[in-house]
């Protein structure tokens, strides 16, 4: 607090020397911030000689009523479609006697034979099914329940086509895609015994994918579902991807104060693949507004104040409210209207010498006996 009170008094001190001075017999009335929160410190109207303003650097600026857009630059991670992904299993023991999809990456096709499984229990069921059909209409209902059993355990279509047409058992029976896709895993392996609990493959359709964006929480607000993006590779700036913005999470990363949205995107080319990192732009139009550049704006940390010119020479503190920032300004949602000018460069020394201003008034205007109180 000393080193901070040191700071503000040279700064007041070089105001002086500027000239800088402040009307000492003005009406408390017209402190316009005097009366400010605990915990910041209250401020009064400031008086600049019109001769004295350029020694200090003062410039002040419009707050002007236009056209905003809110852009958000953030970074966001490529991922498959979870509607358009596949983990394959077979529903039943047996062994794979041959791999037709047999490396990752590969193309497949929905109905595309991924492998042969030799099983006992399907060939069995094949052998029902034939006897049931030899004895013609009694055993009609048996060889139905066969041929459904081999269909609930992922027989192929044209597996079954094949039985009911031939009438004749195969060791091994084909088990297909069930989507199209690229296999982005694959454990299967020829001869490899296996159950339902393993994975065989992962199957994922890229041909339209998922971009994944981490967003702060002061940005969730100005943004909805249906906003356009665009994206740019880290190594090619100058080739753009738009997509909209399909879905935002519903919660908050509680250590990062971020949150997650998903951006949906055509890739028919397959340039984008799972794992990439991509800038991404999301504009928002936020329609007119009245602005003010963001560096003639005090945070006090609870508060936001401007100093308003009222005169050639007076200057006074005022509160406003901001929403987003757009560019290098801050768009004011109150306590500044159109065409209200402020200042933009130099407001730290007039902020300092408000304030000193209405400590030395607070100062003053207390009983001695309260003033020499605890001494």
């Amino acid at each position: 607090m000393k080193k901070k009170t040191i700071i503000e008094i040279f700064i007041f001190l070089l105001l002086l020397v500027f000239g800088l001075h402040s009307d000492a017999q003005e009406d408390h009335s017209k402190m316009n911030m005097g009366q400010a929160s605990n915990k910041d410190e209250p401020r009064v109207t400031v008086d600049v000689p019109q001769d004295q303003q350029s020694k200090i650097g003062l410039k002040t600026t419009k707050a002007k009523k236009e056209k905003t857009l809110h852009t958000i630059r953030t970074v966001g991670t490529v991922t498959a479609d979870q509607t358009k992904e596949a983990h394959v299993h077979t529903k039943i023991n047996g062994w794979i006697e041959e791999i037709y999809a047999d490396y990752v990456g590969k193309a497949v096709k929905k109905g595309q034979p991924l492998f042969d499984l030799y099983s006992p229990d399907l060939v069995s069921t094949q052998e029902e099914y034939i006897s049931a059909k030899e004895q013609k209409s009694a055993g009609s209902d048996i060889a139905k329940v066969a041929l459904e059993r081999l269909k609930l355990w992922g027989v192929s279509q044209k597996e079954t086509d094949r039985l009911v047409k031939t009438r004749k058992a195969k060791r091994s029976l084909s088990f297909d895609s069930p989507v199209d896709g690229f296999i982005v895993n694959k454990t299967a392996i020829r001869g490899m015994y296996i159950n339902p609990e393993m994975e065989l493959y992962h199957i994922a359709d890229l041909s339209r994918i998922w971009i994944v964006v981490t967003l702060y929480e002061s940005d969730i607000a100005t943004i909805s579902v249906g906003d356009d993006a665009e994206l740019r590779l880290p190594y090619d700036l100058n080739k753009t991807f738009k997509g909209k913005i399909s879905y935002i999470y519903p919660e908050i990363e509680t250590e990062t104060r971020t949150a997650k949205a998903r951006i949906e995107i055509e890739n028919k080319d397959q340039k984008l693949k799972p794992g990439m990192f991509v800038n991404v732009e999301v504009k928002k139009d936020l329609g007119e507004a009245v602005v003010i550049p963001d560096d003639s704006v005090i945070d006090t940390g609870t508060r936001r104040i401007v100093f308003v010119k009222t005169s050639q020479s007076r200057f006074e503190p005022r509160e406003i409210k901001v929403g987003p920032r757009v560019g290098n300004s801050f768009i004011v949602l109150s306590g500044l209207k159109d065409q209200e000018e402020v200042v933009s460069s130099a407001h730290f020394l007039i902020d300092a010498e408000s304030k000193l201003q209405a400590a030395l008034r607070k100062g003053e205007s207390q009983p001695a006996g309260h003033q020499g109180h605890g001494k």
